[in-house]
């Protein structure tokens, strides 16, 4: 009795030890992926910054020309 009580014993033991180093290496590789999906929001982050900055540029630009149109257009209603 007391050798299948060791057995049985023995055998939970190496089940636990297994399912310690299984759970050690998914808190691993969760980190590894947590790390990466941050550094690629970080990137995502920056491309938005960038097209925001180039669309208030050419919000800007657009802006711009159609102001001297308007410009030239008085300007050429003025002279007549």
């Amino acid at each position: 009795m007391s050798d299948t009580l060791d057995r049985s014993l023995g055998r939970v033991e190496a089940h636990v030890a297994e399912l310690t180093e299984q759970v050690s290496s998914l808190r691993t590789e969760l980190s590894r992926l947590v790390q990466l999906v941050e550094s690629s929001v970080a990137g995502h982050h920056e491309r938005i910054a960038g097209l925001e900055s180039f669309r208030r540029w050419a919000i800007g630009l657009m802006t711009g020309l159609f102001l001297s149109g308007v410009a030239a257009v008085f300007g050429y209603v003025l002279k007549r």
